[in-house]
């Protein structure tokens, strides 16, 4: 965890999901981090990076594509 860490609400399907948002420290060229670790409901969802092909996650065991594309268009809202 940093002090960076924000909370995640988020209505996806007709399901609204909370957590927190915890932004790497490591940073990309645009300033940016360049990972994010997401908890839903108190629990690991994934950690999850922006890449050209989109939004993709990693140690969060296939967890849905389009839910994880979803966050990520929500931590882009949150630096908006």
């Amino acid at each position: 965890m940093n002090d960076k860490t924000f909370p995640l609400s988020l209505k996806f399907k007709e399901q609204h999901y909370h957590g927190k948002v915890t932004p790497s420290e490591e940073l990309s060229s645009n300033g940016l981090p360049v990972f994010f670790r997401v908890e839903i409901g108190g629990e690991f969802f994934a950690y999850i990076c922006c890449t050209d092909n989109g939004w993709l996650q990693k140690d969060g065991n296939d967890k849905p594509k389009d839910l994880t594309s979803a966050i990520g268009e929500y931590i882009r809202g949150y630096y908006e």
